[in-house]
């Protein structure tokens, strides 16, 4: 009986931490981190991405497609892509810093509101990457 209701409470322990860490609709990533981002980006993203983020020729956008594309996985699925396969013809070649401050602006580009915590390749993996969420 004491191993159950150990085991129980365990359960409810991670369920509750896992409620804690919420959504990227909770404030993933601060403005100070998306506008480092948006350097970032226009350095090393906006010559296949494209400056508004909406992609070029064969290269996939990345503001409206990506979100249902990542959605019902952790954030950091998204920033582990970005740090091992981009850029193009330099991929990983970027600071865990700089890929996530990236990751920001990407967020911001598609209307996920910021917080009051950075991202770091940490934190997005308590970070579910969910569809926006219908409005009461």
């Amino acid at each position: 009986m004491r191993r159950l209701m150990a085991v129980a409470v365990l359960i409810l322990a991670g369920t509750a931490a896992a409620q804690a860490r919420g959504t990227i609709w909770d404030g993933a990533y601060t403005d100070a981190q998306a506008d480092r981002g948006h350097t970032a980006y226009m350095q090393n993203c906006s010559r296949c991405h494209g400056e508004s983020l909406m992609g070029m020729f064969e290269i996939p956008p990345l503001v409206g497609r990506i979100m249902p594309y990542y959605a019902g996985s952790k954030l950091s699925v998204l920033l582990e892509y970005i740090s091992t396969a981009m850029p193009l013809g330099r991929p990983g070649s970027l600071s865990p810093a700089t890929n996530a401050d990236i990751v920001a602006y990407i967020l911001k580009s598609n209307d996920v509101p910021s917080g009051g915590k950075e991202l770091t390749p940490d934190s997005a993996k308590a970070i579910a990457f969910t569809a926006m969420p219908r409005k009461k």
